[in-house]
């Protein structure tokens, strides 16, 4: 069943009366889902979470009067602003991010009366608007579910706990998209457990519940020295130094467990597929942007700037990036692209004359292009090393980064040239041009006055220390 997609503890529902919330926090229970509660105030019995500590949920299950004193209904201008302010306020505070990853769930009584003036705080001209916008609304009517007495209370018909969980199911597995990062969520959540699981296998034969303790302390400071090595260890000031060594010894197990349920766990299956054939692909690769796509698949901003796969800017000229530059661009091809664009702008038809040709070859070269690059160098010290405090110099690539546009200009057949994917940054597509001829160092002093942009995921840059080591350790060609 769907619900299976919604068991990693994403799962929140809002409503300021527990009893009305009650049977819908029964059918999560039948199903497994875990969940949170909360009546919607600060102050209340279920209060919601910490707004310091947001996070991510994937399910939000709502009422539409969460205002205990709200009374009166949204007839006035007043009424109408407390009201979106009061729920724009608590999504705000309750969602991790402003992305549009949580499916919104309406639960309420007063659905037919307050939705319209609700659905106000997602609309982006709307004052008391919300900076978090749904993948989805979906509504449960609650008044399906309940039977109004005379005291105005409601009461829940217990012959339709089946078809209110009938219903969430039904309207969820519809997302079949959505569903597939809640399927991958899972995978993760199960991989961490694993992970957890093998290390926490070396106690388990340990009767006494402190012997435990100070065996795992133990294990943990084995691990720690493990990763950062015995001398690494050792240097360490910090706590938090080994306690890094200890959560990236996991990450890594984390990763082999993450692949080998990804693969031997069978997923619910995604079937919209969108291409069938090459025409179909070059179309997706247009309709999503592939830039922007990229933007996220390679590059991003973690909290130190002297990570491996670090880029950053150098303000001044160096000596030798002329050099870099006019080696890896092909003139040839750059000239006759500009010709072309040239006698598209002019409206030239046929040849040009050889005095005007050779004045456009002489006149442009490639410094026009050579203007608008920006110098730049890359970290490609083994993260190891930096993580243990290894580190005397870092290792420093040099390059740049330019517009896509030049993207095809460049030479293909260089050994010592590495260029990456285009990728949107700042504004514009861009790609890196790598001259693994420069490899300098820099101490770690210097490496924090740099003017840091952004750092290459892991996999581009496996990918680049790779070609840099096959070009450093070279075999040379005897002959005559």
């Amino acid at each position: 069943m769907i619900h299976e997609n919604f068991k990693t503890g994403k799962t929140i529902v809002i409503d300021d009366q527990y009893e009305e919330a009650k049977p819908l926090l029964d059918s999560l229970t039948r199903l497994h889902v875990p969940f949170i509660y909360s009546q919607g105030k600060p102050n209340s019995d279920y209060p919601l979470p910490d707004r310091n500590k947001p996070a991510h949920y994937n399910l939000v299950f709502m009422d539409l009067n969460l205002d205990f004193q709200f009374t009166g209904g949204l007839t006035t201008e007043g009424n109408q602003k407390t009201f979106k302010g009061l729920h724009s306020q608590i999504l705000n505070n309750l969602l991790k991010n402003s992305n549009r990853s949580f499916i919104l769930v309406i639960w309420s009584n007063e659905e037919e009366e307050y939705k319209e003036h609700y659905l106000n705080i997602f609309d982006k001209d709307e004052k008391y608007k919300t900076s978090k916008l749904p993948y989805k609304i979906i509504s449960l009517s609650k008044p399906d579910f309940f039977k109004q007495q005379e005291d105005g209370t409601y009461t829940f018909l217990g012959e339709k706990e089946q078809e209110l969980r009938e219903r969430i199911n039904e309207q969820l597995e519809k997302l079949e998209a959505f569903n597939l990062f809640c399927e991958w969520d899972k995978v993760i959540s199960q991989s961490a457990g694993d992970t957890i699981d093998d290390i926490m296998g070396l106690i388990n034969d340990i009767s006494d519940e402190n012997q435990r303790e100070e065996h795992l302390a133990k294990i943990l400071t084995a691990m720690s020295i493990a990763y950062s090595g015995d001398e690494g260890y050792l240097k360490f000031t910090e706590n938090q130094d080994r306690t890094d060594s200890v959560l990236l010894t996991l990450t890594q197990l984390l990763n082999d467990d993450v692949d080998r349920n990804v693969l031997s766990e069978r997923q619910q299956e995604f079937k919209q597929w969108k291409a069938k054939d090459i025409s179909e692909i070059k179309e997706i690769k247009r309709d999503v942007n592939s830039s922007l796509l990229n933007n996220k698949l390679l590059i991003f901003k973690p909290n130190k700037i002297d990570l491996t796969g670090s880029i950053y800017r150098i303000s001044q000229d160096i000596t030798g990036f002329e050099q870099i530059f006019f080696d890896t661009f092909d003139n040839s091809k750059a000239s006759k692209e500009y010709i072309k664009a040239y006698k598209k702008e002019s409206k030239i038809k046929g040849v040009i004359p050889a005095d005007e040709l050779k004045k456009l070859q002489d006149d442009y070269c490639l410094v026009s292009i050579f203007s608008t690059a920006s110098i730049i160098e890359i970290n490609l010290s083994p993260l190891c090393d930096i993580v243990q405090g290894k580190i005397v110099y870092h290792r420093i690539v040099t390059g740049y980064m330019i517009s896509s546009e030049y993207y095809n200009l460049t030479q293909n057949n260089l050994a010592y040239f590495v260029k990456t994917p285009v990728f949107h940054y700042n504004g514009q597509d861009v790609f890196l041009g790598l001259d693994l001829r420069y490899l300098v160092s820099s101490t770690q002093q210097e490496i924090q006055k740099k003017d840091y942009l952004f750092t290459l995921r892991t996999n581009l840059v496996n990918d680049i220390q790779i070609k840099l080591a096959s070009h450093v350790s070279r075999l040379g060609v005897l002959n005559l």
